[in-house]
């Protein structure tokens, strides 16, 4: 799109759209505190600032329509900060939909720009002129109160050292693969020259170890993104499902900071939309219903990011009618989940879990949140493929929380190298708590089941061979069980052999692959032989 002076603007269209992304978001956020305290006028400021910027940058790529709307924003922002204009729930309802409205054209517009197709301008007119007419019905009602002030707002502008570039992560997943190939060439190389005598040669290695070692925790490094920028999107969604359910919620945010794998994070969004989804519809009771409850009319809806050694925990907690276990079973056996005589017996922690059941749902009106039992499904389903966990706490009529624990990044990984018959697999390592010698005396069999006994807790027990239907070592004296963790359980798992704890790259597997259940990927050892990642949450649900 050259202009008369022969410059052609169409290259900055991604600053453009990176800049209105992050414009917009700001401004979520400042009307969202703008509608909880109607005082904070500072956050005027913030919007204008974004606004001003937009319409220019949409003059200088000739989306006149774009800088039109943002034009008349900017003199609605103007009598607001003069006092001319009071700031009330109208007015923060429109300027949400004068932002929605921004967006979209934003997006539309720079669409089009790139497939050189017409501007969209006419699909628009409609939306603005209505934006116009809500503006002037503000006018009717509004009194021309202009309260002076003596403070200045001019000044000199800061100027800010800019120490950040934006890279495509895509070139930063092709570094990290790289960097991957270089670990598994690495230990190749150091299985080929195990038997070899030349010190220096083995110098050299071990400075060559060190150097990778370095590249790849700077490569890492670069790929962490605080969870802030997933955390972001969602106070405005939940307070638009909020109001569309007519009920009262507030978000508390902490952990912000907490930076988390980039892929694992943009996995981690449609989770935590179903989990924040589902606090809000299931979890958080209508005002009338808190309030004979001895609740505050306002619930709250509570999403915080920790950091253990390893892991990232995510927790997603509301204070509303928590989980009637009761009733779940009784959905349990009426959905055709469960037997009548099975339900009986199963704990809380395993009522839970039927939540997680395709198909399974506590509502019994299907509606664009929710009904179809599908939310919850996807949550364990993304968890579980990024390596993770996810647990539930709950109580009736006090709250529910869900825990979703996840390593820091799922390339590269510290995993117990296990062998059963001719072959070896990868097991996470933080998923194995300790590990013992099978002994006649311990392995018992209980209504032809085995179970271990572990110091004095009996714990069930399986062997790899038998999950995986290969043959077992012959000549295996002592076999080893692995202690297990499984959310608040621990399960024996039998294999012939432990070979070694060390750090892999996991390869995921492609999409014909990954009908496959109970594996989640491989890595190349150092003597070329590809070992295979179990997942085992997936096995043990298979046995």
């Amino acid at each position: 799109m050259p202009t008369d002076n022969g410059i052609d603007f169409s290259m900055f269209l991604d600053d453009y759209l990176n800049d209105a992304r992050d414009g917009f978001q700001g401004c979520n956020v400042a009307l969202l505190a703008l509608e909880k305290d109607h005082g904070q006028l500072g956050r005027l400021d913030e919007i204008f600032r974004v606004v001003h910027t937009l319409k220019s940058a949409s003059v200088m790529l000739e989306f006149h329509d774009i800088a039109e709307v943002a034009h008349f924003t900017e003199d609605l922002l103007d009598r607001m900060r003069k006092e001319e204009l009071p700031v009330n729930e109208a007015i923060v309802d429109l300027f949400f939909s004068i932002i929605d409205t921004l967006e979209k054209m934003v997006f539309s517009y720079a669409e089009c720009r790139k497939k050189n197709a017409p501007l969209p301008g006419a699909d628009f007119q409609a939306g603005i002129g209505e934006l116009k007419k809500r503006i002037q019905a503000l006018d009717s009602g509004a009194g021309s109160v202009a309260l002076q002030t003596s403070q200045s707002r001019s000044g000199l502008p800061v100027v800010e050292k800019i120490s950040t570039v934006r890279v495509d992560i895509d070139l930063l997943d092709n570094l990290f693969n790289l960097v991957g190939e270089l670990i598994i060439v690495k230990n190749r190389i150091d299985n080929l020259l195990l038997d070899v005598p030349k010190k220096e040669l083995k110098n050299a290695l071990g400075v060559l170890e060190r150097i990778i070692n370095t590249l790849q925790e700077n490569v890492s490094a670069a790929r962490m993104v605080p969870v802030d920028e997933t955390f972001q999107k969602f106070p405005r969604m939940v307070r638009d499902l909020a109001k569309d359910h007519g009920k009262q919620v507030e978000l508390i945010m902490a952990g912000r900071d907490i930076e988390l794998d980039k892929a694992m994070l943009d996995a981690m969004g449609e989770p935590l939309i179903h989990l924040l989804r589902n606090a809000v519809d299931h979890g958080i009771e209508p005002a009338e219903e808190r309030r004979k409850r001895d609740k505050p009319a306002t619930g709250t809806i509570k999403l915080i990011a920790e950091r253990t050694e390893n892991h990232v925990l995510i927790h997603v907690e509301d204070d509303g009618s928590g989980i009637d276990v009761a009733r779940m079973k009784d959905l349990a056996v009426k959905k055709g989940f469960l037997k009548a005589d099975e339900v009986q017996s199963l704990e809380d922690r395993d009522v839970y879990n039927l939540l997680f059941k395709a198909g399974f749902s506590s509502t019994e009106v299907v509606t664009d949140v929710s009904g179809r039992g599908v939310g919850l499904d996807v949550v364990k389903t993304v968890t579980e493929k990024l390596s993770g966990t996810i647990e539930i706490a709950a109580a009736k009529d006090k709250g529910t929380r869900f825990t979703l624990k996840l390593p820091l990044a799922t390339a590269i990984m510290q995993t117990l190298m296990v062998g059963v018959g001719d072959h070896v697999f990868a097991i996470p390592s933080d998923m194995v708590v300790e590990t013992l010698e099978v002994r006649p005396e311990i392995i018992k069999e209980i209504q032809n089941d085995r179970v271990l006994i572990l110091r004095h807790e009996i714990i069930p027990f399986f062997t790899l061979n038998d999950i995986l239907q290969i043959p077992s070592a012959e000549d295996v004296e002592n076999p080893i069980a692995l202690i297990v963790s499984r959310g608040d359980k621990l399960i024996g798992l039998g294999v012939d052999a432990v070979i070694d704890q060390m750090e892999n790259i996991i390869k995921p597997f492609d999409p014909i692959a990954q009908q496959f259940k109970g594996f989640s990927g491989g890595t190349i050892m150092g003597d070329g032989r590809v070992a295979l990642l179990l997942d085992i949450p997936t096995l043990l649900e298979l046995k």
